[in-house]
C-alpha cells in the first residue's frame, strides 16, 4: 500500500486527484463506507528536536488505519475508508490554479474528487523527563463534537510507535456495530447479538425439540474457537470447533462460518462433524 503522501513532492496535480480519496480500495469493493475518518492535526510543546513529532505520529496514524482497514487487515470487517486530509490547503490552491491561464482548459482537471471525513483525528503530545504523553480526540466533521478522548505515554523518542495502539482505539470506537445473528444449517436456526468481534460472545440455536448454546471465544477479530452445549426431547450433548468471520460481498454484511464436532450423551456412534453459516447484520442498518 502507497500512501497518497509519497507523491506529494513531484506529482501535485496527482496529488491532487488522488487526495481526499480513499486510501483502503479493497474495503469499497467489499463493504458499503459507513465510516470515513481523516487525521488531522497534532500539536506538540515545541520541545527541542522534537517539534515534528506531532506529524510523525499522525503519518503512522494515518498508516496504520490504511492497513488495518484493507482486505487482511484486523479492522477489514469495518466499513470504513481513511483520506488524507491534512493536505486540504494543497487541494484547494491546486483547484484554483488549475482553472487559470497558466493551465490548457483542454486538459486541466475540472473538479478534484473529494471526500468528507465522518470523523477528524487529532490531539496533542508534551515532552519532558524524557517521556513523551499524548492525547488524541476524535471530534466529528463538520461540527466538531468530541466523540472520545483518550491518553498515554511512551519514551519520547518512541512515540510514532504508539500509533498502532491508539489507531486500534479509534477502529474500534467508530467502526460499525453491535451486529445480529441469523443463519445456522440443518435444521437449526440460530439468532443472537455480538458487541465486539475481539470479545467472547454467545448466540442461541434452536432445533426441533431443544436448542443449542453456541460461546465464541476470539483468538482475533477474524476468528477463534467455538464450543457449544445442546438440550432437548431427553437428550444432551456438547460440541467444540473452529470459526471464521469474513466480509460476505454484499456491501456491508460479513459471515460466520464455523466447522464443530460433537457427541449426544450416552448415545454410541453419535458423534458428528457440522457446518454452518451465519450472517452478521450491523444494527445501524
Amino acid at each position: 500500500m502507497v500512501l497518497v503522501r509519497s507523491l506529494a513532492s513531484r506529482f501535485v496535480p496527482v496529488l491532487c486527484v488522488l487526495l481526499l480519496a480513499s486510501l483502503s480500495p479493497g474495503i469499497a469493493t467489499a463493504q458499503q463506507t459507513d465510516v470515513v475518518l481523516a487525521v488531522g492535526t497534532i500539536t506538540t510543546d515545541n520541545y527541542p528536536g522534537q517539534e515534528f513529532a506531532g506529524n510523525g505520529l499522525g503519518e503512522a496514524i494515518l498508516h496504520a488505519a490504511v492497513n488495518m482497514l484493507d482486505d487482511g487487515g484486523q479492522f477489514a470487517w469495518c466499513a470504513g475508508r481513511v483520506v488524507e486530509w491534512r493536505r486540504i490547503d494543497e487541494v484547494n490552491k491546486e483547484q484554483k490554479f488549475q482553472q487559470t491561464e497558466y493551465v490548457d482548459q483542454a486538459t486541466a482537471i475540472k473538479k478534484l474528487g473529494t471526500i468528507a471525513a465522518d470523523y477528524l483525528i487529532g490531539g496533542s503530545i508534551t515532552f519532558g523527563a524524557g517521556k513523551a504523553d499524548w492525547t488524541i480526540e476524535i471530534r466529528t466533521n463538520p461540527g466538531g463534537a468530541l466523540v472520545d478522548s483518550f491518553t498515554g505515554f511512551a519514551k519520547d523518542d518512541a512515540v510514532a510507535d504508539e500509533a498502532v495502539r491508539i489507531t486500534e482505539h479509534v477502529l474500534d470506537k467508530i467502526c460499525p456495530g453491535p451486529w445480529t445473528v441469523t443463519g445456522g444449517g440443518a435444521r437449526i436456526v440460530v439468532t443472537g447479538t455480538v458487541m465486539k468481534l475481539d470479545e467472547s460472545f454467545e448466540v442461541v440455536g434452536k432445533f426441533p425439540g431443544g436448542t443449542a448454546n453456541f460461546v465464541y471465544s476470539p483468538t482475533s477479530r477474524a476468528g477463534g474457537t467455538v464450543d457449544y452445549v445442546l438440550a432437548g426431547s431427553g437428550v444432551s450433548g456438547a460440541g467444540s470447533g473452529t470459526y471464521t468471520i469474513s466480509p460476505s460481498g454484499d456491501s456491508f454484511t460479513m459471515t460466520i462460518q464455523q466447522t464443530t464436532t460433537g457427541c449426544i450423551a450416552g448415545i454410541p456412534n453419535s458423534c458428528k462433524t457440522n457446518s454452518e453459516v451465519l450472517t452478521l447484520t450491523p444494527i445501524s442498518h
